[in-house]
């Protein structure tokens, strides 16, 4: 079929209505895999080892085995079907009601694909693993028998067996098919219907293809039992291109009127016409180039010695007659250079147009029942009566272009074929067989083939009644042959196409097998699994958000060398001093240990799907931080007395409303959260804040400022800001706003003291239910203050940050709000 349309038949299109087939099976409802690029599968073991074995024992008898390892041998025992049946409707029949528990037809679509590619990859690594057992079973022999003449007998039945390949693979592949085929009728299409109704049959019929078990989804024998055998080598006339060429002409031509075929037609007509202008440019070009090398030959004569003293012509008319091929030249190359985008421009538009028009023409080849409703003049279907004559009429142009491309016989003999094959084939090919019903100097090749073998006895009469059958083929009954073709053909094409769409879902799925793989893809909620019913363990509880708690010690490197200096163990100190006490008290508000070492504390709060209605994530954070500040300031009290380093901490609390994800170092398990970061800029103290409040005495402990540069977006604030963090408690917005859904707040206004100056400050009051006992929490809502370069603290912004109370001389500026409950309620 050519690229470009050619025009309408006379008449105009016979618009006959047909059903266009185009199922695209999308599964982006799922969650991508650990690599960022396929979904994680992991399939039942106890199935898988099944599956294996019943393939393995397929193969062997596929392969007739027996003659290798001797009938008794585990090696060629008989598959046990009904055992693999069971588990496999048992393994379907639990997806599908997953599917419908989800919510999700696409969880039983990722595993009806996660199977096709289960069976296809064990196929071939059961033929190569077979290969590699028979040849080792020789070996094992010993040396005498490898070099004995049975042993050459069994090589030489190895190297036929690893020929046979592809007929190895269909026949294992198409057992397998059809159990499938079997369950999914008796069982699965019922339970689909009373589930999820009719509306995804289309997706699970692409699914039902039986080309996914033929290797490289073609194999001629299989099209001739269940389609149609079509040439496949560049010298045959009935090539699959050809036949499909032909139908979309028929289709753009006679029948479909579409204005996206208009404005394809328009698009081609533009890029012909600007093709055109570039021919008639490059041929003035050429032109002008032979008509300047003409110039410039007899220049140069005029200029020669004998000519200027014979008195030859003057050169400045053929100077002259250069200089004005040379302007148009450049013109010309001027409006070249502009015409080339253009072309570009034109030719990828018609492309696409043409593609995208070709494509919908397909969609309708996609319909077998089309070939009826376009060439069956008996076809009945509700409203489509008047169409009689059109089928007519379109029958017989379907038939005369067949002939015209002498392509009636070779579809004939395709047909004619089915009788005959398996007496002849092998030794010879089908292809060659099927040549040999069409001309008779195959039939003399195949004559030859068959002398080769004189203990079969092979007889060519079936083979010379075929070909006269086909030659002899009656001409009233040819049409009724072409209608049956054109719905086998479509039936073909339609199960190609969407073994290409299943090809590319299989590359999407990845099988998880590694343990670790799996524990991996779990942790980061990617992983979709498929178990029978007795390996499913205890549901694992699901992480649906989660808050990170980081506490910095501040100067810690000082801290280090003074110990060091005075001859002390500096690790002691931080685990005797803060991470013991620290892990001690975890238990108490559901925290989990994230990273404990040096001078950084990492602590986790997860919520799950179950305990998301009672854990209050935000509410223990807030507590757990303010308990840890409290351990300090105990410590630095006694430390006065002992002579030790104080340990002055900053923490940060950072909320994220979805569960972290995980990548695995040996057996450890390391936490990626944005909250990791956000929780460590939360708790940090830059030096020139340190420098400007440290000998500041303040209640509040958090402070967060912003430097000036001009132009800023609104976005990169964040990354202008500096904080003081002593002692002190930071929560990001995310994480106050989860905290006002978890409890009650109420809020407070007062005018308080800052480092400068009296402020008026929002404070928010609640209480914190921890189990039998309550908890109040204060938080305070600051304004970034502008710091200006020399230093000074400037007016503040409309950035606000919120600092967890921890110094009890708040509760003392708030004690008369607290006990007279006068703090208004914060809306959610």
């Amino acid at each position: 079929m050519s690229d470009r349309p050619n025009s309408p038949s006379e008449g105009g299109p016979a618009r006959i209505p047909l059903r266009a087939e185009a199922v695209n099976i999308q599964l982006h409802g799922l969650a991508i895999g650990t690599d960022n690029i396929h979904h994680d599968v992991f399939l039942s073991p106890r199935f898988v080892e099944l599956a294996q074995r019943y393939i393995r024992d397929l193969v062997a008898q596929a392969g007739n085995l027996s003659q290798f390892f001797g009938l008794s041998s585990r090696s060629t025992r008989a598959p046990e079907t009904s055992v693999f049946r069971k588990h496999l409707a048992d393994l379907m029949q639990g997806s599908l009601a997953r599917a419908q528990f989800e919510k999700s037809i696409e969880i039983d679509l990722l595993f009806r694909v996660a199977l096709l590619k289960l069976f296809t990859q064990e196929i071939s690594t059961q033929f190569t693993d077979a290969l590699t057992q028979c040849k080792d079973w020789i070996r094992s022999r010993g040396d005498f028998f490898e070099r004995s003449e049975q042993a050459h007998v069994l090589r030489s039945r190895l190297a036929e067996l690893q020929a046979d390949r592809r007929n190895v693979y269909r026949n294992v592949g198409q057992q397998l098919y059809q159990i499938l085929a079997e369950i999914d009728d008796a069982l699965l299409a019922k339970s689909r219907h009373a589930l999820f109704g009719d509306a995804h049959a289309g997706v699970y019929a692409v699914l039902r293809n039986r080309l996914v078990f033929v290797e490289g989804g073609k194999d001629d024998q299989l099209f001739l039992d269940h389609y149609v055998m079509v040439g496949n080598f560049v010298r045959d006339a009935d090539r699959f291109e050809v036949i499909e060429g032909i139908l979309l002409d028929i289709l753009r031509e006679r029948v479909v009127a579409d204005p996206q075929g208009e404005e394809m037609s328009a698009a081609w007509r533009e890029f012909d016409e600007l093709t055109d202008r570039a021919l008639r440019i490059r041929a003035e070009l050429a032109n002008l180039d032979e008509e300047r090398d003409v110039r410039l030959a007899k220049l140069d004569r005029g200029n020669d010695l004998l000519a200027k003293l014979t008195g030859g012509r003057d050169p400045t008319r053929h100077t002259i007659a250069l200089e004005q091929i040379e302007r148009r030249r450049t013109q010309l190359e001027l409006q070249m250079n502009e015409l080339v985008p253009q072309l570009d421009a034109a030719k990828r538009r018609a492309d696409f147009l043409s593609e995208q028009y070709h494509a919908r023409l397909g969609d309708f080849l996609n319909a077998p029942e089309n070939a009826r409703r376009l060439f069956d003049p008996e076809w009945k279907e509700p409203g489509q009566e008047g169409f009689v004559s059109t089928r007519q009429r379109l029958l017989a142009e379907w038939v005369e272009r067949l002939r015209q491309r002498d392509l009636l016989p070779p579809i004939l003999a395709s047909y004619e074929l089915k009788n005959i094959y398996r007496d002849y084939c092998p030794p010879v090919h089908l292809q060659q067989l099927r040549r040999a019903l069409v001309m008779v100097s195959e039939l003399d090749r195949v004559e030859d083939i068959l002398k080769q073998f004189p203990a079969r006895r092979f007889s060519l009469r079936r083979i010379e009644e075929s070909a006269r059958i086909v030659r002899r083929f009656p001409r009233d009954q040819q049409a009724a042959a072409a209608v049956r073709f054109a719905e086998d053909f479509m039936r073909l094409r339609r199960d190609l196409e969407n073994y290409k769409r299943l090809v590319a879902l299989m590359e999407r799925v990845r099988l998880v097998r590694d343990e670790r793989e799996r524990e991996l893809s779990r942790l980061n909620n990617s992983l979709y699994e498929y178990l029978l019913q007795e390996e499913l363990r205890p549901q694992e509880e699901r992480v649906v958000t989660h808050v990170v708690i980081k506490a910095d010690v501040r100067g810690s490197s000082k801290i280090t060398q003074d110990l060091l200096a005075r001859g002390l163990n500096p690790a002691s100190h931080f685990s005797l001093h803060l991470h013991e006490p620290v892990k001690g008290i975890l238990d108490r508000y559901g925290a989990a240990k994230v990273f404990i070492e040096g001078d950084a504390i990492i602590l986790a709060i997860y919520e799950t799907d179950a305990s998301r209605t009672h854990q209050r994530a935000v509410g223990r954070a807030c507590v757990l931080a303010r308990k840890i500040v409290e351990l300090s300031a105990a410590y630095n009290d006694r430390a006065q007395s002992s002579d030790l380093p104080r340990l002055e901490l900053g923490l940060g609390v950072a909320f994220q409303p979805s569960p972290p994800t995980y990548w695995m170092d040996g057996e450890s398990r390391i936490m990626i959260s944005r909250a990791l970061n956000l929780s460590d800029r939360l708790s940090s103290c830059a030096k020139l804040t340190k420098r400007i409040l440290g000998q500041v005495s303040s209640p509040f402990h958090v402070f967060v400022f912003q430097t000036s540069v001009e132009g800023a977006e609104e976005e990169e604030i964040e990354e202008l800001l500096i904080r003081y963090n002593m002692n002190g408690i930071e929560i990001n917005e995310e994480g106050f706003q989860k905290l006002n859904e978890e409890i009650a707040l109420r809020r407070v206004e007062q005018d308080v003291t800052m480092p400068w100056g009296t402020e008026r400050t929002t404070f928010f009051l609640g209480d914190v239910v921890l189990g039998e006992f309550f908890e109040p929490v204060i938080l305070r809502q600051g304004r970034t203050h502008l710091l200006q370069p020399d230093g000074k603290i400037g007016a503040a912004s409309q950035y606000v940050y919120y600092e967890v109370c921890a110094d009890p001389k708040v509760n003392e500026l708030l004690k008369d709000h607290l006990a007279a409950g006068a703090a208004k309620p914060v809306k959610h």
